[in-house]
């Protein structure tokens, strides 16, 4: 699953995650970016509440509880974390819009035109690279236009749906 983090500065780094068994019973996490030639494994166990990584099984660190799944903390530093697709509004669009970031095609679509939407509402699901992808909603207000249709093939780039706020 692709997954986004954009710092408070618009900075973003994207990124590919599989999750395994390892044959011990541990979890193995292997994280890649296929555009930076950048892979690396590393192994979770969970003792008691806690859970622990290792990238050679010897030496384990404890990780730190998450509550909130969209966000991280670094240092002084919040996070947003996206799985799949990122909201509108964080790749050059408009905060309403929602553009199809590469081609896939329309599987199933959450809304109508003058519904009341939230932000992280999820909108559609675009099948792109093999994978279901939830695509959400950037903002709070009123489904302005859909200009997709369910089995649709979408090129990169096409305005799917526009919100007002």
């Amino acid at each position: 699953m692709r997954y986004y983090i954009i710092n408070s500065d618009g900075k973003e780094v994207s990124f590919d995650l599989s999750f395994d068994q390892a044959a011990d019973g541990t979890d193995q996490v292997r994280v890649s970016n296929p555009s930076a030639r950048f892979s690396d494994e590393y192994f979770v166990k969970n003792l008691g509440k806690k859970k622990f990584i290792s990238k050679d099984k010897k030496s384990w660190r404890k990780l730190p509880e998450v509550h909130d799944k969209f966000n991280l903390v670094n240092g002084s530093e919040n996070l947003k974390v996206y799985r799949g697709f990122k909201p509108s509004g964080l790749a050059g669009a408009n905060a309403g819009e929602l553009i199809a970031q590469m081609p896939g095609k329309v599987i199933k679509i959450m809304t109508t035109e003058g519904a009341v939407v939230n932000e992280g509402d999820t909108l559609i699901i675009l099948e792109a690279m093999k994978m279901e992808n939830e695509i959400k909603a950037g903002i709070n207000g009123v489904v302005k236009s859909v200009n997709i249709k369910e089995g649709q093939v979408l090129e990169s780039g096409h305005l799917m749906i526009e919100i007002e706020e």
